[in-house]
This record gives C-alpha cells, sequence and structure tokens, in this order.
C-alpha cells in the first residue's frame, strides 16, 4: 500500500492534483463512476419526466412560449451531473501511512482529510444495493469527534475496504494501547 512522509503530504495531497501514475496514492474504483450514475439516476428520471410534462401540458393547453424556458435549469443540472460525475470520482484518492489515513477529494473545492489511528474508534464496511452489484463498499473510520471528524472512502472494491479495516484495527489498537 501506498506510504508517505508527513512533510511530502500537503504538497502532494493538496498542490498537485492526482496523477494515474504516482505510486504513493490510491485511488477509489473506477466502478464509482456507474454506481454513482445510477444513485443519480433516482433524482434524474422525474426530473425529467417533469420537465416532458410541462413541454406536452403547455404545448396542448397552449400556454405561453416562455413556460418552456422554465425547464432549462433542471436540463443544465442534469448536463451538470453527467459532465462532472467522472472527474468527481477520479478526484478522490486515500493513503494509509505509520499512523494515520490520509484521504482528498475536490476538485475545485479540495479537501484533505487525516485521520489519527489512536482516534479511530469504530469502523464500519457498508455496501449499498447498487454498490454490491459492483462489488464496492464504503468504509466509514469513526472517532470521538463526532461526524465531522469521521472520514467515509466511497468506491472500494470489498477486498481493499477489508484490508483497512484490517490494517486500521491493528494500528488502532497499537496507537491506543500507547496512549
Amino acid at each position: 500500500m501506498p506510504t508517505l512522509e508527513a512533510a511530502d503530504v500537503e504538497r502532494t495531497m493538496l498542490d498537485e492534483p492526482f496523477s494515474a501514475t504516482d505510486p504513493r496514492t490510491a485511488r477509489v474504483s473506477p466502478k464509482l463512476v456507474k454506481v454513482r450514475f445510477l444513485g443519480k439516476l433516482a433524482r434524474w428520471v422525474p426530473m425529467i419526466a417533469a420537465c416532458i410534462a410541462l413541454h406536452i401540458v403547455t404545448a396542448v393547453l397552449s400556454w405561453p412560449w416562455w413556460v418552456h424556458l422554465c425547464t432549462i435549469p433542471v436540463y443544465l443540472f442534469v448536463a451538470q451531473s453527467f459532465v462532472f460525475t467522472p472527474r468527481r470520482a477520479r478526484a478522490l484518492g486515500y493513503l494509509t501511512r505509520d499512523n494515520d489515513i490520509v484521504f482528498r477529494s475536490g476538485i475545485m473545492f479540495r479537501s484533505l482529510t487525516i485521520v489519527p489511528y489512536g482516534r479511530i474508534q469504530d469502523i464500519n464496511i457498508d455496501e449499498g444495493p447498487i454498490e454490491r452489484a459492483y462489488g464496492l463498499s464504503t468504509i466509514t473510520l469513526k472517532t470521538a469527534g463526532g461526524s465531522i471528524s469521521d472520514l467515509s472512502i466511497p468506491g472500494l472494491e470489498r477486498k481493499e475496504a477489508e484490508r483497512i479495516r484490517d490494517l486500521v484495527t491493528r494500528e488502532a489498537s497499537e496507537k491506543m494501547a500507547a496512549l
């Protein structure tokens, strides 16, 4: 698993975008894009159906032409979601180090979360029905700081999520014993 010294974290994780060839960081599964598309489909279908219904009602009842313009924000929302979902999934990455785990997300608004192993109190591996169909899991590391300091890494292959769980469990018990 990729490791990185503490001095290099901010330079590598914040200043430089993830590189597919960077051996120090691990990316989530590319199947996460399909999972996210299918999850968003539940929102897209009713929104598009409502827009189509509005177009039909406007034509049948001879409403003014500008009523059609009300659907433009919906179409733009669906289009941006369709365009940016793959990029958002590729922007997710993580690495495990000797004392903590680091997670990076975001394109324009980047986020870097570092959780020390000794602060982790609970580890969950979750799978929704769509994730399970694609063999993916989300691992959630919970800390004493509450939900603001918890860490969730989506789009992990099941074996990778179990490996991280085992690593974090082992490291957390060692670090807690040292405290």
